[in-house]
């Protein structure tokens, strides 16, 4: 049976089976939300992260993510690429575009909150944690009150935020286990050499960047984009006031190993970790499962490669060991 309970608001536009969250606190750590369909995390009374599923949007995306002081390095939907969501996860299935939001664009409609509480991180930490599914299906099948037999993938998607203060580090665990929708021989999965695990920045923000791909620093001139095959990618912001750094880490259990990560300064800055299905298709049969696992991490201040290089080791370390 899905859910408990139901908001009246996503029950009229098609939703089913979405419960509302509680707010709830650890520690400095607090969950809350002001709708049924957007969740926010504080540390410390400060905002470090916003969860955001709402019936009127294509897909659910991270809409804040800040440092552990609470400056919030997403840009959400600006005027120039209205589909870019902060940090937001989409491609290409059977031929239907999940990516951009044009007429006849799929659409990653939630289903049910399976969990959104704190709970105890293993090293002992609070962590706020998020699970829902997500159904995804092409435009027209989105109305209907249970997709699911209409869906390309079933999805459920777990993100998981901790709060480090002794190195200053909010990190987002990104957590996706996918199965062809019912009825369906084959999925495929396609893509340009952008689409996967994507981000966008604040504007002001924009100037100063610099990205660096398992240590390396790619060629930024002019228009110039870049697609790299590393285990993590990052782009540093060289603020006077206000350096950041963030990074993205993926799992080598992924389906093709390291990420191949797309980056690009002008006209904006852009980062997204991809598994090359712009080379090549990735297809699963019916009754195959797979898993996405990427870590995303935020700290206030300019991090080294070989900083970022040990924490994507002990992140992969820890993912690799057997769990109980």
């Amino acid at each position: 049976m899905r859910g408990t309970t139901f908001a009246a608001g996503l029950i009229a536009a098609g939703w089913i089976g979405v419960v509302q969250p509680v707010a709830t606190a650890v520690g400095p750590l607090s969950l809350k939300s002001g709708s049924a369909c957007e969740w926010t995390v504080t540390y410390e009374g400060r905002v470090v992260c916003v969860y955001a599923f709402a019936p009127t949007q294509k897909k659910p995306y991270v809409r804040a993510l800040a440092t552990i002081d609470g400056f919030n390095i997403l840009r959400d939907s600006p005027a120039d690429h209205k589909h870019h969501h902060g940090l937001m996860y989409a491609i290409p299935v059977n031929g239907v575009n999940f990516w951009e939001e044009t007429p006849g664009s799929g659409v990653e409609k939630p289903m049910v909150v399976l969990a959104n509480t704190i709970a105890t991180a293993p090293d002992g930490r609070p962590r706020a944690v998020f699970r829902h599914r997500i159904d995804w299906v092409a435009e027209g099948d989105a109305p209907r009150a249970d997709p699911d037999t209409a869906s390309l993938l079933i999805e459920d998607r777990t993100l998981s935020l901790t709060v480090d203060p002794s190195s200053q580090e909010v990190a987002l665990g990104w957590h996706a286990e996918f199965r062809p929708g019912p009825g369906l021989q084959k999925v495929v999965l396609t893509g340009s050499d952008y689409n996967g695990l994507g981000m966008r920045f604040q504007a002001d923000l924009d100037p100063v960047a610099r990205h660096l791909i398992a240590g390396t620093q790619p060629d930024r001139d002019g228009t110039r984009k870049d697609a790299t095959s590393g285990g993590w990618g990052a782009v540093l912001f060289d603020t006077p006031d206000r350096p950041v750094t963030v990074a993205v880490f993926g799992s080598p259990g992924n389906a093709r190993g390291a990420p191949r990560f797309f980056s690009m300064r002008k006209p904006f800055t852009y980062l997204a970790a991809t598994q090359s299905l712009d080379r090549e298709p990735l297809v699963y049969r019916a009754g195959d499962r797979f898993v996405l696992d990427y870590l995303v991490t935020v700290y206030p201040g300019l991090k080294t490669a070989p900083v970022l290089a040990r924490r994507g080791e002990l992140w992969a370390s820890l993912r690799a060991r057997p769990r109980h």
